[in-house]
């Protein structure tokens, strides 16, 4: 089970590899993604495609194209 917490950081890994992935398959994915996560429950229906997603995301630690003031 992934907390709320996790759930978070999760989706800002999703969408900081949205805006930065060269990829448009992956940014389009990580994007749509990180978008679902914020329906109740969808965290706890994570196919194996979206693990290995949020894997990809997390090696791949992009900073955010702006910083949050």
């Amino acid at each position: 089970m992934i907390t709320q917490r996790q759930c978070q950081q999760i989706m800002f890994k999703l969408r900081c590899t949205a805006e930065r992935d060269p990829n448009d398959i992956i940014a389009n994915a990580a994007s749509q993604l990180a978008f679902e996560l914020e329906t109740p429950n969808r965290s706890n229906a994570l196919t194996d495609k979206d693990r290995q997603l949020i894997q990809y995301a997390a090696r791949k630690d992009y900073a955010p194209l702006k910083e949050m003031a």
